[in-house]
């Protein structure tokens, strides 16, 4: 039997900081799915090697899933640009076709999986063809904003919660290290109060699936004014290497993938976008929204037919973003070289979802039995 390409031996990882991770690629294939992003574009790579090669890069999220889709104070749509660079389309198109091809699996509404493919690739050719193009807003996008709370407190005492302790020297090289972000955060935003990054607490975070295991802190800062309650909360995320995907422009630890890949596709990119370096190690930083709910497989998505509607709505982002700016003054040309690669692959993009959906859930059911 050949080797599961998808595989990740359980022994490799250490995941004895966050027993939680554990749990969640253990309850699912989908689960499992997010976790090996890396090992996942990589076989796209080699499965279309030959048919992407020569063809043009365009701006890639590189981890386009269900569970990336958030609806926020901001907006909604696709978030985390953690593993987003430029390379095919065609790994962005495999990444969410898989996505959708095991929650339909696990939701056991397969009958209504080509329909759900049909309709994201509906977006994604509508927005090509008009980069003006629109979704309208999915109906679990309206009902998780309903139970949005706009309590400070309760948030602050959230984000306390999730901060773990850190030694002090790690602190004050933390501290020290966004003094470059900080200057250029006061040039972009001359608005900014002189004491607005004013640190008021910082702390590990450990959250997520795919990104699990990369180093992140919580930063919180003094904000406009000297209320608590005013406060703003930044993230700063460790940029991962992705030199292992052969197709893509990774170019090592460089934070502009990831601030050029949200300022691209995102519908709202978060505020406060920089980078920053710390101890040999690159981190990209963004700010926090009161409010952030991404879509959950298990519950919120009760219905086919609501995910239709979201995966139209990631159609038109990706359709929209692929090509946002990265071919100017000539758009319309890549844009139109996209139909036509995606009119040439089309069927075979589909069987090999259905291939890879497979393969994810051998190499899910094998790490269970590692474990």
């Amino acid at each position: 039997m050949a080797p599961n390409p998808l595989y990740v031996d359980p022994a490799t990882r250490d995941f004895s900081d966050n027993p939680a991770l554990l749990e969640r690629i253990l309850a699912s294939p989908h689960g499992y799915f997010r976790f090996i992003n890396i090992p996942f574009s990589s076989e796209v790579c080699r499965r279309f090697g030959g048919s992407v090669e020569g063809t043009p890069p365009f701006n890639l999220h590189g981890d386009a899933h269900l569970e990336q889709y958030a609806v926020t104070d901001l907006g909604r749509g696709l978030t985390d640009f953690d593993d987003s660079s430029s390379g095919p389309a065609v790994v962005d198109l495999l990444r969410f076709g898989v996505s959708l091809e095991l929650a339909c699996r696990e939701r056991e509404c397969s009958e209504a999986l080509d329909r759900i493919w049909e309709e994201f690739l509906r977006g994604y050719e509508a927005a090509l063809d008009d980069p003006l193009t629109e979704a309208p807003e999915p109906a679990v996008v309206t009902r998780l904003r309903q139970g949005f709370s706009f309590d400070r407190v309760a948030y602050f005492e959230w984000v306390a919660s999730l901060m773990e302790p850190m030694p002090e020297p790690e602190r004050q090289d933390l501290a020290e290290a966004m003094g470059p972000y900080i200057e250029t955060m006061f040039e972009q935003e001359p608005g900014l109060g002189r004491r607005y990054f004013e640190i008021v607490d910082t702390g590990y975070l450990r959250s997520g699936i795919g990104s699990a295991l990369d180093l992140k802190y919580l930063v919180r800062v003094r904000g406009a004014t000297d209320e608590p309650l005013d406060d703003r909360v930044l993230e700063v995320k460790q940029v991962r290497e992705l030199g292992a995907i052969d197709c893509i422009a990774s170019r090592g630890s460089d934070p502009f993938r990831i601030l050029v890949g949200q300022s691209r596709i995102a519908y709202e990119p978060y505020g406060l976008l920089g980078y920053l370096r710390m101890r040999d190690l690159t981190f990209w930083i963004h700010a926090w929204v009161e409010n952030y709910q991404e879509l959950g497989i298990g519950d919120a998505l009760p219905s086919a037919g609501e995910m239709a509607e979201v995966a139209y709505d990631v159609g038109v982002q990706l359709g929209r973003g692929h090509p946002n700016q990265i071919g100017a003054p000539l758009d319309l040309q890549l844009r139109r070289e996209q139909m036509r690669l995606l009119a040439r692959d089309r069927k075979l993009i589909k069987s090999q979802r259905h291939e890879l959906a497979d393969l994810v859930t051998a190499a899910w059911q094998r790490f269970r039995e590692a474990v």
